[in-house]
């Protein structure tokens, strides 16, 4: 799409809502290069550390489906900040709880428990997110633009992951504290959230599209209304079940593996980190190339390009447990092709097809929907990894994690042939 088709208006949104929710994965990811610490520091076995992981999958899950209607309800922008101001709030809070329950000599147990709800809490605030981000932009782009549109938003959390993933790697690094992973990214969400306030706009005026476009806001509905209309649109649960399997691979990946990699590779954990942070580096290029493929040579087409990712996600985590015992290059190749085809696949998933296929006045509850299952893959791939990890071994957890991908694009491949104006208005 040439530059002089967007307003100046439309370029100040898209770089405010690039920028915005790229900060959300500051609070989601920095747990993945504490964990190693996190689960020696505490005394921590496996099966422990994987609910604790998973609990905020699961308030992902469930914060979609209410996120996505309050989106719809009381506002995009309304339901965005709310969401920032909490996960900063409960990620500085997950910090504080085992110093604050080690003085009153809490149990173990008790100890678990905190951690795992406070960090469900912080699923619930990270999930006001998405489906806030996606009502934004479905208003200030046409169907046509969305494809590349949102793959560029893709681009800022998977440069906001990598950027996570190393510092965090770091600050656990050189502090020797798993806590310094947990104060920096708050802070710095914290600062994101001030921007955002100030510079995100829900709606744009006449003015603020080009010539000949006009900006009208779909009728509100009740949450009921738009939850039906939701559930009775197959393709919204074709997508859904795709990213379902998709998570699976994706928090495999940023979840357990840098803390492998620590433990088989030299380097540590920042050595560790900087392996994986080619994961998303590589997934906003994948991004990007999705969103631009499906819209010139498909045609907006998604699924076909989806397919084909889903499948290279499968064979390259296949490829993995191999390049473990090659050495660092063979790693950082692996793990590059992963993050390449699984964010394209993922920024289709989620984001494009969520709009293309439903309901105008339901884009928000149909992209709250589909992470809503996504994110219930992702819960579930944390809990079978870290038991699979504890009685059996790490090539059984690349098997999940191989075979999760292959199966998602066997069900996508169910919409091969629709397009965004397949889909009801």
């Amino acid at each position: 799409m040439p530059r002089r088709s967007f307003t100046r208006a439309q370029w100040i949104t898209l770089f405010a809502i690039w920028a915005t929710y790229a900060s959300f994965y500051f609070c989601r990811v920095n747990i993945g290069p504490a964990r190693s610490s996190i689960e020696r520091s505490l005394s921590l076995d496996p099966i422990e550390v994987g609910l604790v992981l998973g609990s905020l999958k699961i308030g992902y899950a469930i914060g979609q489906l209410l996120g996505g209607q309050a989106a719809e309800r009381f506002g995009s922008k309304r339901i965005l900040m709310i969401a920032m101001f909490g996960s900063v709030a409960m990620t500085v809070s997950f910090a504080l709880a085992p110093l604050l329950l080690n003085a009153y000599g809490v149990t173990h147990t008790y100890l678990v428990r905190t951690l795992i709800a406070l960090w469900f809490c912080n699923g619930v605030f990270q999930a006001g997110g998405w489906p806030s981000s996606v009502k934004i932009m479905s208003r200030w782009f046409s169907a046509a633009e969305r494809g590349r549109m949102m793959g560029v938003i893709g681009t800022g959390y998977q440069l906001s992951t990598a950027l996570t993933l190393v510092g965090s790697g770091y600050l656990v690094s050189t502090t020797g504290d798993w806590r310094a992973s947990f104060w920096v990214p708050a802070c710095m969400m914290l600062a994101m959230t001030v921007f955002a306030t100030w510079l995100v706009r829900e709606s744009p005026a006449a003015e603020d599209l080009p010539r000949g476009r006009l900006s009208i806001p779909p009728p509100k509905l009740a949450p009921l209304e738009t939850l039906r209309i939701t559930l009775a649109n197959p393709a919204i649960w074709v997508l859904a079940i795709g990213l379902f399997g998709l998570n699976i691979t994706r928090y495999g990946f940023l979840d357990w593996a840098p803390g492998h990699l620590e433990k088989t590779q030299a380097g540590g954990i920042a050595g560790s980190t900087l392996k994986i942070a080619v994961f998303p580096v590589a997934g906003a290029i994948g991004a990007l190339s999705s969103g631009w493929l499906s819209d010139r040579l498909f045609q907006a087409k998604r699924a076909p390009v989806i397919v084909i990712m889903l499948i290279v996600v499968g064979i390259a985590s296949a490829g993995y447990g191999r390049a473990l015992t090659l050495g660092p290059f063979a790693i950082v190749s692996c793990l590059a092709i992963v993050g390449f085809a699984l964010y394209g696949a993922q920024v289709l998933l989620v984001g494009t097809a969520a709009q293309d296929f439903a309901k105008k006045e339901a884009s928000a509850a149909a992209a709250g929907f589909i992470d809503f299952f996504g994110y219930l893959g992702a819960f579930s791939g944390d809990a079978i990894t870290g038991f699979l990890l504890k009685h059996h071994g790490y090539e059984q957890a690349l098997q999940l994690w191989t075979a999760a991908p292959l199966v998602a694009a066997v069900v996508v491949a169910l919409l091969w042939n629709r397009r965004a104006e397949a889909a009801s208005a």
